[in-house]
């Protein structure tokens, strides 16, 4: 589809993969419906989003969309405030439209943040739990039935970093486990249940900001992240305090399995593939799209571990007797197309 400036970030709504969010230079938050749009649209293709939602002042990247109820959208901005939307109206062609798109007021707006808001994700498990990201260094938790005019977070981690907090992920499996990543480099992991107790594990693996985190729906305990260093880092926690040989000591700590150091540009967006396990795609600031996948040996003893180990809340910081493996994968697709 034709967009208006660069896409900062997109998103697909997961009931409706067809509907897909996206963010660029403006503070407006565009919706699309893929199936009402061509594969390859036309050069002189109007810009034609189906709806448009209003309420930031100024650009952003966090965009999520809530993986319990169909339609919902939730998005920070520069502007230091996050915005909650019902999209199912533009979906279905109501409210009221514009040239561009159904035109959609915000639900709640939350304030608090006093700098950027640079990332924010749905809780999996509570449909009524959202976190955000800020550059003011805190990471803050809120209640989304909170009335506009309610502005208190409901947990607040205020120095949850030495730098800016650039992006966090809720885990999919163990509702208490969130991970944050900053441009400090570090990537922390936190019990939620004791977020005044600091983090209960710090990564230092990355060697320039952390961009996104994201969880494996296929392994409670392993946690990929992307950074400006070039390279998709891939832990698994349950290695963390794993005794290891001199040798294997200097390929990393016992919980990085995998560095993908396929880009040669500051990897700023990745994904799993939820169908394929172990798969993954990335993209760079070079306009670099990579499929890839992690050398079996790597994820054939994962799952031999995990199987072993058995499931639960308990093993995802627990301790495993596995071998060191070699980082090595499969770049399946290399995707380098410039955009005017």
């Amino acid at each position: 589809v034709k967009h208006e400036g660069e896409v900062n970030r997109a998103r697909y709504m997961p009931q409706n993969p067809f509907i897909v969010a996206s963010r660029g230079p403006n503070p407006q938050v565009y919706i699309w419906d893929l199936s009402k749009h061509p594969s390859v649209p036309p050069d002189d293709a109007p810009f034609a989003p189906q709806g448009v939602c209003l309420g930031h002042e100024k650009e952003g990247y966090g965009l999520v969309w809530s993986p319990h109820k169909a339609g919902q959208l939730l998005s920070g901005s520069e502007d230091t405030t996050l915005c909650l939307w019902d999209v199912e109206t533009a979906i279905g062609g109501g409210g009221a439209r514009s040239a561009s798109g159904t035109q959609l007021q915000p639900l709640s707006k939350f304030t608090g943040h006093t700098d950027v808001v640079e990332d924010v994700d749905w809780h999996p498990r509570d449909p009524h739990m959202v976190g955000s990201a800020s550059d003011d260094g805190s990471v803050r938790l809120w209640d989304v039935r909170c009335a506009a005019t309610d502005k208190k977070q409901v947990h607040l981690i205020e120095k949850a970093h030495t730098d800016d907090v650039n992006c966090l992920a809720f885990n999919p499996v163990n509702e208490f486990v969130l991970a944050t990543g900053s441009a400090d480099s570090t990537v922390r992991v936190w019990d939620m249940r004791n977020l005044g107790g600091g983090p209960t594990l710090t990564l230092k693996d990355h060697k320039d900001q952390v961009y996104h985190l994201a969880w494996a729906s296929f392994n409670e305990s392993v946690l990929a992240g992307c950074s400006a260093d070039r390279r998709v880092a891939v832990w698994d926690l349950s290695r963390v305090g794993q005794e290891q040989s001199e040798e294997d000591a200097e390929d990393g700590p016992p919980e990085l399995l995998f560095l993908h150091g396929g880009h040669t540009s500051k990897v700023s967006d990745f994904s799993w593939n939820n169908n394929d396990w172990w798969t993954m795609a990335s993209v760079s600031e070079d306009n670099v799209l990579q499929v890839w996948h992690m050398a079996e040996e790597i994820y054939a003893a994962e799952q031999e571990e995990e199987m072993s180990a058995g499931a639960g809340e308990d093993n995802l910081l627990g301790m495993t007797n596995s071998t060191k493996h070699t980082h090595t994968d499969s770049i399946l697709h290399n995707v380098n197309r410039p955009y005017p």
